[in-house]
């Protein structure tokens, strides 16, 4: 039978189901703009859109069947209803595309800060030692080297299960899956079978959609509940990091792989970042090599793919050789290619992930300044204590938004600055843009400069829409204009 072809029948025998009529079933789809012929449409509910509100048309588009949490009237195709749509569709969608995950092995990496460096960093080492490798992370998804786009950090499941079905049928072996709270408590994951995970570090972070810290970390702590339930093959944890013990519970019976940053620490894997070579230790043994990597955050985060590659059965040895080589994702600690200036962007968006990059670029007798901002409705409490940090790290700040979706811009700038002395700020901009152009007059005077909150993102959610915005290219433009050279690309 064509994989991509089921019964109604077999995906409802998963859940004890039955129905009287018994399609074939094509695809599956939650958006009813992507509903071809034969499809099973699932109704779920997310932030701003209701999907059972689309049923009807996903009909018209020629669904099938559709799986829905309520009655749904004036159907002419079965409805069958369901608990939750959210986490079936994980598990649908796994039965489906026949069990892609239990096909390879796939490695889950969550924390706050540090998810998308370490899977890059992973999917390069595995690349590295031959292994045919896939990857799915805030970046988008990469198969063997080809960029398939994705729409959240985890995409929703059924499009999760598609790209590990992708994967599968293109010979990938390994697939690093970064992996957010928002995704672990909204059942993006369901149905993936997980070999081993890594956890990064818990900082203050989305205390919008998390209760407390430690509900944040107990959101975190699914997925190594998910690796023990999958008798996955080992957990990557961070000794630093307190909430590595709670990590370490969830995934009780499952075997830990402990990294550290301390050379003075007795865990397996331990990166000791010396500014321009790292000291590699596995397993007792030392090797010092060059690296391009700044801060030592970033020591953490190669500490943490070299972890995995432990449980991978990679020969790590010949892989120290290819450290030299690695790169950060576009966006992290990214510097703008344009001669005769230091100007550089960064996703910090967490006080943590802020007080890292800024402590990576500061040097003891060249000022730093910083394009601080933050989200319109989000976590809010956090504001003031970046303000805090940039005013700790730097000698100015041009203070603006990102992302603002309703919110008053107002408020936001207000809030950063709070504990800021007016000293200290050198301009307030609502505009992101107007920003932007304040920062590139700032390091065609020479300054050396960092624009974070937004990193490799190519768009700005206003209101409700999600308007192109690409930071480079502003970037680059305006040093143009004042300075009348060419950029480095």
């Amino acid at each position: 039978m064509n994989r991509h072809h089921k019964p109604l029948s077999a995906l409802l025998s998963l859940f004890s189901l039955q129905t009287d009529r018994n399609p074939m079933i094509t695809s599956i789809e939650t958006d009813s703009r992507k509903v071809t012929p034969g499809s099973l449409f699932i109704c779920v509910r997310g932030y701003t859109v209701d999907g059972h509100r689309y049923a009807r048309e996903a009909e018209q588009n020629g669904a099938v069947a559709i799986l829905a949490e309520e009655t749904l009237d004036g159907l002419t195709v079965p409805v069958i209803i369901i608990a939750n749509t959210k986490t079936t569709a994980g598990k649908v969608a796994d039965f489906f595309y026949d069990h892609p995950s239990q096909k390879m092995r796939v490695y889950g990496i969550t924390g706050t800060n540090g998810k998308t460096t370490t899977t890059q960093l992973a999917y390069d080492l595995f690349r590295a030692a031959g292994r045919r490798t896939g990857m799915v992370s805030t970046v988008g998804a990469l198969i063997d080297g080809q960029r398939v786009e994705t729409p959240n950090t985890t995409p929703e499941a059924v499009i999760l299960h598609r790209l590990l079905y992708e994967m599968v049928d293109q010979g990938v072996a390994d697939c690093m899956l970064e992996v957010s709270s928002h995704a672990l408590v909204e059942g993006r994951i369901e149905g993936v079978s997980f070999h081993a995970a890594a956890f990064t570090n818990l900082s203050h972070d989305h205390l919008d959609y998390h209760a407390s810290m430690a509900d944040y970390a107990e959101a975190k702590a699914l997925l190594f509940q998910q690796v023990a339930r999958n008798d996955g093959k080992g957990l990557v944890l961070n000794e630093e990091d307190a909430a590595s013990h709670v990590m370490q519970r969830a995934g009780e019976g499952v075997p830990v792989v402990w990294y550290s940053t301390d050379i003075t620490s007795k865990a397996s894997v331990v990166i000791e970042w010396k500014e321009e070579t790292v000291n590699v230790r596995i397993d007792g043994t030392t090797t010092e090599v060059p690296i391009s990597l700044l801060g030592n955050f970033n020591a953490a985060n190669l500490a943490a793919a070299i972890g995995l590659m432990k449980t991978g059965e990679v020969n790590l040895y010949n892989l120290i050789r290819h450290i030299p080589s690695l790169r950060l994702p576009k966006g992290r600690l990214e510097r703008i290619p344009f001669d005769g200036t230091d100007i550089y962007i960064d996703y910090a968006h967490t006080p943590d992930g802020l007080e890292k990059c800024l402590q990576a670029l500061s040097l003891k007798d060249e000022p730093l300044y910083v394009v601080l901002s933050a989200a319109g409705e989000r976590d809010r409490t956090k504001r003031q204590e970046m303000g805090r940090i940039a005013s700790r790290y730097c000698a100015g700040i041009i203070v603006t938004v990102h992302d603002t979706r309703r919110e008053d811009p107002g408020r936001i700038i207000e809030e950063l600055t709070v504990s800021v002395a007016p000293e200290k700020i050198l301009s307030s901009h609502p505009s992101r843009k107007e920003a932007l152009l304040a920062a590139a007059k700032v390091a065609s005077d020479g300054k050396r400069i960092i624009i974070v909150g937004k990193g490799h993102e190519q768009t700005e959610q206003i209101g409700n829409q999600a308007v192109p915005f690409d930071e480079t290219k502003i970037l680059i433009e305006e040093l143009r204009r004042l300075t009348g050279k060419e950029s480095a690309i």
